[in-house]
């Protein structure tokens, strides 16, 4: 079995960690009129109620990032070590999804009650990036939506030096 597959996975599992900790520590997509509602010109009210909704949810958020980063980091630290058998590897990389799940749904809950706050011109921008996060909100360089240069299969650093760079 090619490990490469495995390191992808674990790395994209460290990314999304990431996001989850800085999301869970107020400075992700969402927070109060973080990148997902600027340029939607919040009203006074619209951005004291989204704020009252983030503040509702914060404690769980930062409670399912630490808990999805725990995962993670225990599946990576699993998957560098060349003892880890595959039946412990699927079992710590279920547990770090199933965390991923939480957060996910708990981002859906937060997002269904402020989508109810927004006038339909808002919404529309609103729901025109992923998972209504505006365009080009993704990850890479500039927003543009790519993994960024050197991150990806084929980019220099992201596998290791003793990973093949992927063919085009």
């Amino acid at each position: 079995m090619s490990t490469h597959p495995l390191r992808f996975a674990a790395l994209t599992l460290a990314l999304l960690a990431i996001g989850v900790s800085l999301s869970a520590q107020g400075r992700g997509p969402g927070t109060h009129q973080g990148p997902g509602l600027r340029g939607l010109n919040l009203t006074e009210d619209q951005r004291t109620q989204v704020k009252a909704i983030h503040e509702r949810h914060q404690a769980a958020i930062k409670t399912k990032g630490e808990v999805a980063q725990a995962a993670h980091k225990a599946m990576r630290d699993a998957a560098a070590n060349a003892a880890t058998d595959t039946k412990t590897l699927q079992a710590l990389h279920e547990k770090a999804s199933a965390a991923q799940f939480e957060m996910m749904l708990k981002r859906r809950a937060v997002r269904q009650e402020i989508l109810p706050l927004l006038t339909a011109e808002q919404k529309a921008k609103f729901q025109q990036g992923p998972t209504g996060m505006g365009p080009g909100r993704g990850m890479g360089p500039r927003g543009k939506g790519g993994m960024g240069m050197g991150r990806g299969p084929g980019g220099p650093g992201m596998m290791g030096p003793d990973c093949p760079p992927a063919k085009p």
